[in-house]
């Protein structure tokens, strides 16, 4: 399945759409060098790129972007794009049939910390207990694989989170 994105020169910039796969668009390396187009303009191969909409991750995605270290599902803060309970779901099934990267493990579980930081703390009017409890007892489960990432989650979140996990913040 094709998507579009849009485009734009950084430096002259022109604006252009791009049809690229679904793939592609999920897993990016770097667009300026996987899509290879040069702006019609001024032929610069340097641009910034705007999605028309957020392509949903299902686990073969998840699964390919766990296993290669050249593979992003955005330039920065992964955790917080996974840390959303639409990804619950595969993100355990990565972690517990894949054998994930160890900077892609440790990404996996503190967006599950995120999780349940997010729906911990009192500034969260919209908190989801429900799901805050279902990831307390998913991360009770792989607390062995949580101890090796402690080094990647964030001392404010282990302030949060770890209590309710039993855990000890180092």
């Amino acid at each position: 399945m094709k998507k579009t994105i849009l485009k734009m020169c950084l430096k002259c910039k022109n604006e252009q759409e791009v049809s690229i796969s679904q793939k592609t668009e999920s897993l990016t390396v770097n667009h300026n060098k996987t899509l290879k187009v040069k702006c019609p303009k001024c032929s610069n191969i340097k641009f910034a790129i705007s999605y028309k909409k957020i392509v949903p991750l299902d686990f073969e995605l998840l699964k390919e972007w766990s296993l290669h270290q050249n593979l992003f599902l955005m330039p920065q803060d992964e955790e917080l794009f996974l840390a959303d309970e639409p990804y619950l779901d595969i993100i355990l099934q990565v972690l517990d049939i894949v054998n994930t990267l160890e900077t892609k493990r440790n990404i996996l579980l503190v967006a599950l910390c995120i999780i349940v930081y997010d729906n911990t703390i009192e500034s969260n009017l919209k908190k989801d207990n429900n799901l805050k409890n279902r990831v307390i007892k998913e991360l009770n489960k792989r607390k062995d694989k949580l101890k090796l990432a402690e080094y990647a989650v964030d001392n404010y979140i282990k302030e949060v989170v770890y209590p309710l996990l039993a855990i000890k913040k180092s």
